[in-house]
């Protein structure tokens, strides 16, 4: 890796920054490589570098930030670092870089991920049987066709397109959540096939919609989470340390006690029930995180303010994959990978920042002062009559440079990456499970009363209607 200018935008900013989410769009830093950022080569490494006081200074001036240090990821040997987070420095420094801004030197450290995982997927097909008609001769539907992509820590990758694309199907495949239908194609793993056991004991899903009881505070679901998903080892002590650690991160500490609420009692806004669910996978600390549609149903701020604690996320060195149907042009400059989908097929699969100009180069130039997201989710629409020639748009992304690095990457992954140990992501007893579900059953009808007189009401009717039919029937 040579030395180079590493310039913060936008999505790295809000990444950088604590509290209010105003970023520093023009701060930057020179790295200058003294040594070498992973041995061996592929492998993922957490940076940390430590600021200067001057830089201190002039990053609370300008931020309001508090951080000493910033954390990037280095994700290859031939591939420029993407700063995302402040972080602590814990480990010996091992290599020098030069500050652009003071000429001195940034001392970093370095501080191995735990599992580190590079989601990867190539010539991914899905198929389900219907009957036959005109446009399915074989009874078979095709729903995904030869899609690939690649995901590695550090990144949020947004898959996006029209209803019906085929964006649900692709993570639900992902996430290994799909058992029927006809699936070909490979999903890899640090470079070699996904082992079932494996990929979910490094995997949460968060699915589009909250699974939530309204009688519980935040705190007391996390708790019954972190009973009924981590193991009898676990001291109570340390559960309530892990929950504490997620709700902080996820920004839920003023909410801790506050009910979640439904359709009978106040609570949780909608952006606070999104990042509760977050938080609730996060107690198992996963590697790879899927979401679907995380901000289905939000407004503008909750979105963005959704989106801010997955970019956090990312930050820690996951590697999170989501579907989202129409984000904000704030949200869009948050992704640093984007798949675009049509009819299930891939139009685009690359870079956020390379997307415009490949769009460009076939004839499609976003419109200046045009959200993106919106330009390019209406253009591949094929609802509607204005849409582009996508047949087109496949073969164009089929055939450019953008693909062929991606295939390129998936092939290095093979060769280069460590793979994942056989990891089995241990469980609560039975008699625990049994536990909790029946506290958790016995305190929600408790804090229900309303449940008892339904069910006195419907056992009197149904004792009433079985009564008549018996009413004028004879001994005989």
């Amino acid at each position: 890796m040579d030395e180079g200018l590493v310039s913060l935008e936008r999505r790295d900013a809000l990444a950088c920054t604590r509290g209010d989410g105003q970023g520093f769009a023009h701060f930057a830093i020179r790295v200058g490589v003294r040594g070498q950022f992973a041995s061996p080569a592929g492998c993922i490494r957490a940076v940390t570098i430590q600021l200067a006081q001057s830089e201190r200074d002039r990053l609370r001036s300008s931020t309001g930030s508090t951080a000493n240090s910033l954390c990037f990821f280095v994700l290859d040997p031939d591939r420029q670092p993407s700063i995302s987070v402040m972080a602590s420095p814990h480990s010996t420094p091992y290599a020098a870089m030069d500050s652009l801004e003071t000429g001195g030197k940034l001392e970093p450290s370095y501080q191995h991920i735990s599992n580190p995982c590079v989601l990867s997927w190539n010539n991914l097909s899905y198929a389900v049987a219907t009957r036959k008609t005109a446009d399915a001769p074989e009874g078979k539907k095709t729903i995904l066709d030869n899609v690939s992509g690649r995901c590695a820590p550090g990144e949020l990758t947004a898959i996006m397109g029209p209803s019906g694309s085929g964006k649900t199907t692709l993570v639900d495949l992902l996430a290994d959540r799909i058992s029927s239908g006809e699936v070909t194609g490979d999903i890899e793993l640090n470079g070699e096939a996904r082992v079932a056991k494996t990929f979910r004991a490094v995997t949460s899903y968060v699915a589009q919609e909250d699974s939530l009881l309204g009688s519980f505070t935040v705190l007391e679901t996390m708790r019954m989470a972190a009973k009924l998903s981590l193991p009898n080892s676990v001291t109570s002590k340390q559960i309530e340390a892990r929950v504490d650690d997620v709700v902080e991160a996820m920004g839920l500490a003023t909410c801790r006690h506050t009910l979640v609420g439904d359709i009978f009692r106040k609570g949780l806004s909608g952006g606070q029930k999104r990042r509760l669910s977050i938080a609730i996978e996060l107690l198992s600390n996963p590697s790879i995180l899927i979401l679907d549609e995380p901000t289905s149903g939000l407004d503008s701020s909750a979105t963005h303010n959704v989106m801010k604690f997955i970019v956090k996320l990312c930050a820690e060195g996951k590697t999170i994959v989501c579907t989202i149907h129409q984000p904000s042009s704030l949200v869009y400059d948050m992704f640093t990978n984007v798949v675009v989908l049509s009819a299930g097929q891939t139009v685009y699969c690359g870079p956020r920042r390379l997307m415009i100009p490949h769009f460009a180069s076939t004839g499609y130039d976003c419109p200046t002062y045009m959200n993106p997201a919106e330009y390019f989710i209406s253009l591949v629409n094929t609802d509607f009559e204005d849409h582009a020639d996508v047949p087109k748009l496949v073969q164009s992304y089929a055939q450019s440079e953008i693909r062929k690095e991606l295939s390129n990457r998936i092939e290095s992954d093979r060769k280069t990456l460590q793979h994942l140990p056989d990891i089995e992501q241990p469980s609560p007893s039975a008699l625990r499970q049994f536990g909790v579900l029946m506290y958790r059953n016995t305190l929600n009808n408790i804090r229900n009363p309303g449940i008892y007189w339904i069910r006195l009401f419907m056992y009197f009717c149904l004792s009433f209607m079985v009564g008549t039919m018996y009413l004028s029937t004879n001994d005989d």
